[in-house]
């Protein structure tokens, strides 16, 4: 009798008791702080001035070596460039682009490559890209910086930056000269937009061979690259440069490299900045423009999907970024004074990267840009993430206590020796079907791989193909064939009792981890998933009256991926095409979704984008034994059966 009448036993039933009768409150309390701390992230109370942690970047800054010769060139090569776009008007003019290399005393080479693609019967398409080698005079070839071009022809749709490519070539003439590099400089002409680039660094690393992307042989190699730089120029009359950051997966460049940029650039005159949209600087210091440049970074990173060709140098371990130098607006007369000052911006950031004895370590590479010159460390926008994704830990952890103890408004009437003993009792009871449980959590990832898995099929892809239905189509009728199988799954393996319990533990566990893991590597997909299902997911309760699961239920299929994906793109199309009535909007609105399923399929399998696969296998899983849970057995001895 002496542990049954144990004061400390009744005190702790007193408090679990409490944990359990307010869980919701008390999760969405904590998902709200989160919230709300993110929000004060802008403040300067929160972040920090940027500054350089490197001090082999500062050479860089000291007077430039460029004369008007140079300047001059630029103008000449980007009239002979335009007068040879005129007899290529699909295709890049290799001739051309060889001739000049090898005139300005590099080693030339061009590297072919060809896509397989999945989809579509098996089409393929070639590309080839054109690169020249200067060597270092001071070393043997250990390392190598990169500055690369991306070639449109004349046909595109995209914006013409076709005068970068004088610009590099130029800039190449003037480094021959110098005797003082002591890294290889590679220049680089890419075709096919990030194709052409994930190629050659797949074939100048040594990439798998027989995959989708058939990435080729290049015939001359230099150093171990340390650095890149991506060069989109739209004009030589330039207005302003604006910087992108955002690599494969929500990697971003050291912030020193950031720094170096952007001060380069403020010293030669030229307004540059993240997400810069005009020709006078970003200095605002109102609250909600630095919420809104805050909130700007989080959505274009989340995607996971580069912003540039630079983008891809990332998951190689070389830092980099991309200079768009946007165009003047339309002026009587065209001025190019600004031709010197990118020049000087791409000779100082090279002298720079020449004289780092290391590769980039000091400073941050998991940041936030509230402004052009300030910025949030992981250690201060991490809390707000823990806090939402810690809301669903401790749910789980309040829901494992409620197997022991109940939230019900009369435990103050009982004595301590009866709360004491129904414990005791309640604890010896618990019988967990751990075998039910493996197989529900089986099958649910089970389907999450098939999510996977069936995109890849050959079988798949070539019936689809001879269905004649086009590969959007296609692999939505795909996703959704899967959605109705999960839906029904709850007539095959619900679990009801101390088995369901058991299972809602499991998943609110693998969600909190899951969350806190993806906020680790990818802030801004961590921070995005955690504000938009979290406050649903603690909403949702399995035992509940008839009115709390049919809000449990319809919470459960405002979160599942593919209702969350459309009602995204559906608030982005209201957005952007506010003149479109509400029909077509719907419309236009599920076309964007398909294309947005289809897109984010092939980044997985050719550039390795891993955000399609890490919502087939960890969220669809997920949501399919949230929906489960809403549909218990209902007979009477279904926990000790269940149990056995």
């Amino acid at each position: 009798m002496g542990l049954l009448t144990n004061p400390s036993i009744s005190q702790k039933a007193k408090y679990c008791r409490k944990l359990v009768r307010y869980n919701t409150a008390i999760c969405l309390t904590l998902y709200l702080l989160g919230v709300g701390f993110f929000c004060a992230l802008p403040d300067a109370n929160f972040n920090s001035g940027t500054y350089f942690s490197e001090n082999a970047l500062l050479p860089g800054l000291v007077n430039s070596e460029l004369e008007m010769e140079t300047v001059n060139l630029v103008k000449s090569l980007s009239s002979e460039l335009q007068r040879e776009r005129e007899n290529y008007p699909k295709g890049m003019p290799y001739p051309w682009l060889l001739a000049k290399m090898r005139r300005f005393g590099l080693e030339t080479h061009t590297h072919n490559f060809t896509l397989n693609y999945p989809f579509g019967g098996g089409k393929r398409f070639k590309g080839e890209n054109v690169y020249g080698i200067l060597r270092a005079p001071r070393i043997a070839s250990t390392e190598a910086i990169v500055i690369s071009v991306p070639y449109r022809p004349p046909e595109t749709v995209h914006t013409d930056v076709s005068a970068g490519v004088p610009l590099m070539l130029a800039f190449a003439d003037f480094a021959r000269r110098k005797k003082y590099w002591a890294k290889d400089i590679i220049f680089l002409v890419t075709e096919q937009e990030q194709l052409g680039m994930q190629a050659w660094l797949e074939a100048y690393h040594g990439g798998d061979e027989g995959r989708i992307l058939d990435s080729g042989l290049l015939r001359a190699r230099a150093g171990s690259i340390q650095a890149a730089l991506n060069l989109e120029v739209q004009s030589l009359d330039i207005s302003h440069i604006n910087l992108k950051i955002e690599g494969l997966n929500g990697q971003l460049p050291n912030l020193d490299l950031h720094n170096l940029v952007q001060k380069l650039s403020s010293k030669n005159g030229i307004i540059a900045g993240y997400k810069q949209s005009s020709s006078s600087p970003k200095r605002s210091f109102r609250y909600q423009d630095k919420l809104l440049n805050l909130l700007s970074m989080v959505f274009s990173q989340a995607s996971g999907v580069p912003t540039g060709n630079h983008g891809l140098f990332h998951k190689y371990g070389i830092e980099a970024l991309t200079l768009e130098a946007v165009k003047r607006e339309r002026t009587q007369q065209q001025q190019f004074q600004e031709v010197g000052s990118m020049l000087r911006i791409i000779e100082g950031i090279s002298r720079s990267l020449n004289n780092l004895l290391e590769r980039f370590h000091q400073s941050f590479f998991f940041y936030l840009l509230v402004s052009n010159d300030r910025f949030v460390s992981i250690g201060d926008y991490m809390p707000s993430l823990a806090l939402m994704a810690g809301a669903l830990l401790i749910k789980a952890f309040i829901h494992y206590l409620s197997l022991y103890y109940t939230g019900d408004n009369d435990e103050t009437e009982k004595s301590e020796e009866t709360d004491a003993v129904e414990t005791k009792q309640k604890a010896g009871n618990i019988d967990i079907g751990y075998f039910s449980v493996g197989i529900v959590l089986l099958v649910a990832h089970t389907i999450g791989a098939l999510v996977v898995l069936l995109p890849q099929s050959k079988t798949v892809s070539h019936y689809l193909h001879e269905a004649e239905l086009s590969t959007q189509f296609g692999l939505f009728s795909l996703f959704v064939a899967v959605l109705v199988v999960a839906l029904t799954l709850p007539a095959f393996c619900s679990l009801s009792g101390i088995n369901g319990e058991a299972l809602h533990v499991a998943v609110l566990l693998e969600l909190g981890t899951v969350l806190l893991a993806v906020g680790m590597l990818n802030f801004s997909l961590g921070f995005s998933l955690s504000v938009l299902l979290v406050p649903f997911i603690i909403l949702i309760r399995p035992a509940a009256s008839r009115g709390a699961m049919f809000l449990s239920r319809l919470c459960c299929l405002l979160i599942n991926p593919l209702v969350v994906l459309y009602c995204v793109l559906l608030a982005l199309t209201w957005y952007l095409f506010p003149e479109l009535a509400f029909k077509p909007m719907l419309n236009k609105a599920l076309t964007a979704t398909m294309d947005a399923l289809t897109f984010s399929v092939v980044d997985s399998m050719i550039y390795g984008n891993w955000l399609f696969d890490m919502v087939s296998l960890i969220f669809v899983p997920c949501w399919v034994l949230l929906w489960v849970l809403l549909f218990p057995k209902t007979a009477t001895n279904d926990r000790q059966t269940v149990g056995r």
